[in-house]
């Protein structure tokens, strides 16, 4: 099962459609439990249910963090896909440089 789930962990990881995906879905459900929570849990189904209260909570607040971190993780990607494209253009500039400085001469 623990195998299953790395894998499963790593395709969302690593592609970058369905990791956008993810994180929309698991704002949208974040959201809707936000609304419901505070529309449909009153003040005395806490008091009496505290536990379901708190693990209601704290599931949106795990499935809120999930969508969090998996945007840090898409800019950081984005910032090193970028940095990559900045560094093999400057190489080719550089290429291109090398070769007409060669034909000038």
């Amino acid at each position: 099962m623990l195998r299953v789930i790395l894998l499963l962990s790593k395709a969302v990881l690593r592609d970058t459609r369905l990791r956008r995906n993810m994180m929309l879905w698991l704002m949208a459900v974040a959201l809707l439990m936000l609304f419901f929570g505070s529309w449909l849990l009153s003040d005395d189904w806490a008091r009496k249910h505290y536990a379901l209260y708190f693990l209601y909570w704290a599931f949106c607040l795990w499935i809120t963090l999930t969508a969090v971190l998996l945007a840090v993780f898409d800019m950081l990607v984005i910032r090193a896909t970028g940095r990559a494209m900045r560094r093999q253009i400057e190489e080719d500039i550089a290429h291109i440089d090398e070769k007409t400085k060669g034909e000038r001469e």
